[in-house]
């Protein structure tokens, strides 16, 4: 029987973090990860099947943290903008954390099916936000409306020179 170390996986997660947002991703490796906890590799495949698994944790991880803190911020808003403002900075700051990595990471094999699954939840968040944002401002909103804005929202996230501002002003326009 294999023994059980408290909060080994939290370990293995910050310790995976470290090296993917502070290293080149080349260098990411269970084997470094498993050095820095102090553990053997093996062990870690008792949380993670493989080191994409590991990352893909780690992202998941950091994009719950960011959705409980917009959700937050979306509780104190006061107005449409503002709020519209919290979920455009919230995708934004999480996508330039990751750019790195992303543009790093070869995609190949189940890349692009991993990619639209996680858009598409992605977009389910962003779309959740908004309903509940332009509900609360009393702004009538269809599907179709959130769809395209939550969409802009996150392309827009992608392009650091557009501007979060820029985003709004488009959104406002349309539902006017």
């Amino acid at each position: 029987m294999p023994k059980v170390i408290e909060g080994l996986e939290d370990r293995i997660l910050r310790a995976a973090r470290k090296r993917l947002l502070g290293e080149e991703l080349s260098s990411f490796s269970l084997r470094g990860v498993a050095g820095d906890c102090g553990i053997a590799v093996g062990t870690i495949y008792n949380y993670f099947r493989n080191k994409e698994t590991l990352m893909a944790a780690v992202m998941a991880q950091d994009w719950t943290d960011a959705l409980k803190r917009t959700r937050e911020d979306l509780e104190h808003a006061e107005s449409l903008e503002e709020g519209l403002l919290h979920i455009c900075r919230a995708i934004r700051n999480f996508c330039a954390v990751y750019r790195e990595v992303w543009s790093s990471y070869p995609a190949g094999g189940e890349f692009s099916t991993r990619y639209r699954k996680r858009h598409e939840m992605l977009l389910s968040q962003i779309m959740e936000m908004m309903k509940s944002l332009f509900a609360r401002f009393e702004v009538p909103c269809s599907e179709t409306g959130s769809t395209l804005y939550a969409e802009l929202i996150i392309a827009g996230a992608q392009h650091p020179e557009i501007r979060e501002e820029e985003i709004i002003e488009i959104i406002g326009k349309a539902i006017v």
